[in-house]
C-alpha cells in the first residue's frame, strides 16, 4: 500500500466517522452527503488496489485487504493494542495505522450485560467502545437566584419587606420630632428535603468495560442534579399570576413600569426556545436584529440591555393549542427565589453494603438536600408571550 492509498483510508474513515456523527445529531442532509463523499473515497481507494493487482506478475492475485491476518483472535489483540495506544498518544508503526484505518467494529452485546441500551454497548469483545455523550445544553438557574448555604435541616432568614418609604417630615427651631416610619421584615423558613437515589452496575460490566465509566456517571448525575433544582425553581415560578405579551412593546413595559426600577436594573428574560426564536427574528426599521451579543458573553444575546437566558423547551415548555404561548419570565430572580443548600449533592458507591453483596453489584448512591423558597415574587413578572 502506497502513501496515497493510506491517506485516501485516512480520509475514509474520518468521513465515516463525520457522517456517523452528524446523524447522531439530527443533521441528515449533511450526513448524507458526508455518505457520499465516503462512497467516492471508496471508489478511489478500490481503483487504486486495481491498479495495485494489475501491477502484480500474474495478476490474478486476488484482491484483499491490507495487512490483515487469517487469525481473526490476533488480528483483534492487534487491534486493540493499537487503539489503546492511539487513546495514549503514543506512536503507533505502519501495521497498526492500518488496523485502525480499517476499524475493526466488533462489539459484544448485552448489559447485565444484557441490554444495549441499559449499557451493554460498553462492554467491548476486543476493542474499546468510546461513550459518546450527547451534547446537551444544561442550563443551570443557580447562578440566577440566591443561594443560601444552610448548617441545619429546618430554619428561617429574616429579609427586608418592599416597603414603601415616606420621605422625611419638615422640621423648625425646638420642635419635638415626630415618629417616622420603621423599616419591615419578614421571616421565610425553610425545611431541607433529602433527593436522590441508587443505580445498581454489575460487577461483570465494571469488569469487562474498558471505560470510566465511574468518571461518567459522575457527569450524568451532575446533570440529574441540575435538571432537579432547575424544576424546583420553575414550579415556584409557575405559581405567579401568568401576564398576557403580544408583542415587544409589552415587554419593554415590563421593564420599564411593572417592575420597580431597582429590580429592573438587575433584570434578566428567561424564556425558551420558542421565546428566543421570536426575540431573534425581529428587526428594527433599518432590517438590523434587535437582540444584541452580551459583550460579557459573546454567546449570549441582550434586549435592551437585558441578558436573555434559553432554556430548552422540554424543560420550559410553550403552552395553548390553537395559538402557541411561549414562558417569558422577566426580573430579577435572586431578588424572587431563594435556594437552600444544606449540602451539594454527593456520590457514593459500595460493592459490598445492602444488596450489592448478593447480586454481585456495585451500587451508586446519589443524594442532594436543598429546599427552594419564594423571597421577593414581585420582583419577577410570568409573562406568555404570544408567538403565533
Amino acid at each position: 500500500m502506497d502513501e496515497k492509498e493510506r491517506e485516501l483510508r485516512q480520509k475514509l474513515a474520518q468521513k465515516l466517522e463525520e457522517a456517523r456523527s452528524l446523524a447522531g445529531d439530527g443533521k441528515l442532509d449533511e450526513a448524507r452527503a458526508a455518505k457520499d463523499a465516503a462512497q467516492e473515497l471508496r471508489k478511489q481507494i478500490e481503483l487504486l488496489a486495481e491498479i495495485r493487482e494489475s501491477d502484480t506478475p500474474g495478476g490474478t492475485t486476488p484482491i484483499v485487504e491490507p495487512e490483515r491476518r487469517s487469525d481473526d483472535q490476533d488480528k483483534s489483540a492487534q487491534y486493540r493494542n493499537a487503539f489503546l495506544k492511539t487513546l495514549r498518544n503514543k506512536h503507533l508503526n505502519t501495521e497498526e495505522r492500518s488496523l485502525i484505518e480499517e476499524g475493526i467494529q466488533e462489539v459484544r452485546a448485552g448489559m447485565q450485560e444484557g441490554v444495549d441500551e441499559d449499557g451493554g454497548l460498553l462492554v467491548p469483545k476486543d476493542i474499546v467502545t468510546l461513550i459518546h455523550e450527547k451534547k446537551r445544553e444544561f442550563v443551570s438557574l443557580e447562578p440566577y437566584i440566591t443561594v443560601e448555604p444552610v448548617s441545619t435541616r429546618s430554619g428561617s432568614r429574616v429579609i427586608e419587606k418592599n416597603a414603601d418609604i415616606t420621605p422625611f417630615t419638615e422640621i423648625t427651631e425646638l420642635t419635638d420630632l415626630d415618629d417616622m416610619d420603621n423599616p419591615k421584615f419578614a421571616s421565610v423558613a425553610y425545611t431541607i428535603k433529602d433527593r436522590g437515589g441508587i443505580l445498581p452496575l454489575s460487577n461483570s460490566l465494571l469488569s469487562d468495560t474498558d471505560q470510566n465509566l465511574m468518571s461518567y456517571l459522575a457527569r450524568w448525575i451532575a446533570k440529574k442534579s441540575t435538571v432537579t433544582r432547575n424544576q424546583l425553581v420553575l414550579t415556584l415560578l409557575d405559581t405567579k399570576t401568568k401576564v398576557p405579551l403580544t408583542s415587544l412593546d409589552d415587554i419593554k413595559h415590563v421593564l420599564n413600569v411593572d417592575l420597580d426600577p431597582s429590580i429592573s436594573q438587575g433584570a434578566i428574560i428567561l424564556t425558551n426556545q420558542d421565546g428566543f426564536h421570536y426575540l431573534d427574528t425581529q428587526k428594527d426599521s433599518d432590517g438590523r436584529d434587535l437582540l444584541q451579543p452580551n459583550p460579557l458573553n459573546p454567546t449570549q444575546k441582550m434586549f435592551k440591555g437585558k441578558p436573555i437566558v434559553v432554556m430548552a423547551n422540554r424543560w420550559l415548555p410553550s403552552t395553548g393549542t390553537t395559538t402557541k404561548l411561549a414562558p417569558m419570565i422577566i426580573g430579577d430572580l435572586k431578588e424572587a427565589v431563594v435556594l437552600f443548600d444544606r449540602q451539594q449533592y454527593s456520590i457514593a458507591s459500595t460493592n459490598t453494603g445492602g444488596k450489592s453483596f448478593a447480586r454481585n453489584s456495585t451500587d451508586v448512591r446519589a443524594i442532594q438536600r436543598e429546599d427552594v423558597r419564594a423571597f421577593d415574587l414581585d420582583a419577577v413578572v410570568y409573562g406568555q408571550l404570544t408567538i403565533n
